[in-house]
């Protein structure tokens, strides 16, 4: 369940909720250092067969940069369609 603000009646351990919910997705995604994409790599992205968390294992980029890459491959292919 979402994290809602609203939700809570002390902003104080609203905070530390989310606070603590943030470090525990960053120590989760962030481990990967920069690394080029290969072609290879954005077949899988874009063929979407298992989750971006497994897939984020497998070829060492964190899940938001799978999300972004998928968005920008995406954006590329449609824009190569319109010319």
């Amino acid at each position: 369940m979402p994290n809602r603000k609203k939700a809570y009646s002390d902003m104080e351990k609203f905070k530390r909720t989310r606070n603590v919910q943030r470090q525990r997705y960053y120590s989760k995604t962030a481990i990967y250092g920069y690394n080029q994409w290969t072609s290879e790599q954005d077949r899988m992205v874009l063929e979407h067969k298992i989750t971006d968390t497994e897939l984020s294992v497998i070829i060492g980029h964190s899940v938001n940069a799978i999300q972004n890459r998928r968005w920008r491959l995406k954006k590329q292919k449609n824009k190569e369609e319109i010319n």
